[in-house]
């Protein structure tokens, strides 16, 4: 059995509906029933993610553990409930794993990778949360070097650094979903210095299958193409087939609009202005030779956004 939590998020939905394409039996540990999940032939076992009693009741030692819980807290407001979701829950998750035996995947984020402003990024030789600036990075740095620590300790685990992820099934949507679907709607849009390295949400899904699947005791980032904000809008642009007109700004006028608007924060300004230049190396070695490219992953984004966005 696959035991999956964060379900109803981006990744987690895509890894649902993957473990479903090649007929493995899936259970989702939720706090609440959710309309993503609707129809699909899995079990849902709703309840408290943070209680060990639950935990213990429905994560047996032949399963398979894939976390991909977190909460995404893009303003750098929710500090205890970062630390809670991401810290505390995988905390609970890899000590049940270690003493049941599991094969726990977690889903952690390049957030929690220390970069240096210039060069390729590779899987770090050591987390430092100390360093991290936000809460968000800190408790997923914090959650990674435990499970790294587990591991010497004999945890069968893989941990996993996703870089942006874009694509299907973004039924909340996500950040990154919901700036693509503001920038298809406008006509005019402003353009930051900076930018994100971008990955297919179900080559995402498919790597994470496919590490649960191994013996591979490792960490490994998952990430693929280096986009610049302009040249995502020119996607965006060339996949939508308008002409939009697209304003370069400097990153000071940005950082005092952020001042009076709380849609946006200096973090979200900071996060593409980083080092976003990831290696894929060990990734396309262990887990995925072949990736996505980018143009049909921005296409397949935009078509499934704009036939489910919400009223």
């Amino acid at each position: 059995m696959y035991i999956v939590t964060g379900a109803t998020g981006h990744i987690g939905n895509n890894v649902v509906r993957y473990l479903i394409s090649l007929n493995k039996p899936v259970r989702v540990l939720a706090r609440k029933l959710d309309s993503s999940l609707e129809n699909l032939p899995i079990e849902i076992e709703i309840g408290d993610v943070f209680n060990p009693i639950f935990l213990d009741k429905f994560i047996n030692p032949s399963d398979i553990v894939i976390h991909c819980a977190g909460f995404i807290d893009l303003l750098n407001r929710e500090k205890y409930q970062s630390f809670r979701t991401n810290y505390q829950g995988t905390k609970r998750i890899a000590d049940l794993c270690l003493r049941k035996g599991n094969r726990l995947v977690y889903i952690s984020s390049v957030d929690a990778i220390p970069k240096k402003k210039r060069g390729l990024v590779l899987e770090p030789l050591q987390i430092n949360p100390k360093k991290m600036k936000t809460y968000y990075a800190k408790s997923k740095a914090l959650a990674t070097d435990y499970i790294l620590e587990l591991i010497h300790l004999g945890l069968n685990a893989v941990i996993l650094y996703p870089s942006a992820v874009i694509g299907v099934n973004d039924f909340k949507p996500s950040a990154a979903g919901k700036e693509i679907l503001s920038v298809v709607k406008r006509q005019v849009v402003f353009s930051l210095r900076g930018g994100y390295n971008f990955i297919d949400v179900c080559d995402v899904a498919k790597a994470i299958v496919i590490a649960s699947d191994s013996n591979i005791i490792d960490h490994i980032i998952l990430s693929n193409t280096d986009k610049t904000i302009f040249q995502l809008y020119q996607a965006i642009e060339k996949a939508t087939k308008t002409k939009k007109i697209i304003i370069p700004i400097p990153s000071f006028i940005a950082r005092l609009a952020v001042l009076f608007t709380s849609k946006y924060s200096q973090m979200m300004i900071s996060a593409i202005q980083d080092n976003y230049h990831y290696s894929n190396e060990k990734m396309k070695k262990y887990l995925l030779p072949t990736l996505t490219p980018f143009d049909k992953t921005i296409n397949e984004t935009i078509v499934w956004l704009l036939a489910h966005q919400k009223e």
